[in-house]
């Protein structure tokens, strides 16, 4: 069962004090003391504080709307899927003996670390990139190939690829049938890259942490849905 931006920005707050030592409040005020007006930089502040990107940017929007939560106070207003839990990521814990089972940061095989490597200047992204796909895919499984990473479902299915360059990430969706998730488009690799399965149907080009927003993330999780 998916769970919809309001729901997820419930447990967001719910367990914010837990998670960082200070609740909403207590983080509205810090960022006021920082006296930041710059929504970039509000961001990257409190990325040094511990927030994975997507976390800090939502918390910079409910900072520009008044320390306000953005999805809780319309929740008429039903939004796509955020998260996608799944029933069998526990037993594919033991199930795939191919690829590296995602772990809290994307390192530990030297065919991965060689692989990211290749991105040079924007290995930084690529670890983030997949370090937030495994925070919505519970049990997603990285299998470096050449040129890039498969990421797979815990049921072994590809679900997505990040290509992996010097010049530029690409990251594909196996989205099947569905309409084309925003900002996705539809997969369109350079002649250069190395042969990307057919069931990638999906793409976006990658060069700033930044662009790794929730709805990016929204449209990732679709393609780890059951179809």
């Amino acid at each position: 069962m998916a769970v919809d931006y309001a729901e997820k920005e419930r447990e967001f707050l719910d367990g914010l004090a837990e998670d960082t030592g200070r609740d909403l409040a207590g983080w509205m005020a810090a960022i006021a003391e920082t006296r930041l007006t710059d929504r970039n930089a509000i961001i990257d502040w409190l990325r040094q504080q511990g927030f994975l990107f997507a976390r800090a940017s939502w918390m910079e929007r409910i900072y520009h709307n008044g320390g306000r939560p953005i999805y809780l106070e319309a929740p008429s207003e039903r939004r796509p899927a955020l998260a996608v839990p799944f029933a069998a990521a526990k037993e594919a814990q033991t199930a795939q003996p191919s690829g590296l089972r995602a772990t809290a940061v994307p390192t530990g095989s030297a065919a991965l670390e060689t692989l990211l490597a290749e991105a040079k200047g924007y290995r930084p992204l690529a670890q983030l990139v997949l370090k937030e796909i495994m925070s919505i895919a519970p049990g997603a499984i990285l299998e470096p190939r050449e040129g890039y990473v498969a990421i797979q479902n815990p049921r072994g299915a590809l679900a997505a690829v990040l290509t992996v360059t010097a010049r530029e990430l690409r990251l594909g969706l196996a989205n099947g049938e569905r309409a084309d998730p925003a900002p996705f488009t539809k997969a369109k690799f350079p002649k250069s890259s190395p042969e990307i399965p057919a069931a990638i149907t999906h793409m976006v080009v990658l060069t700033d942490a930044r662009q790794v927003t929730p709805e990016l993330m929204t449209a990732v999780a679709q393609a780890f849905a059951p179809a």
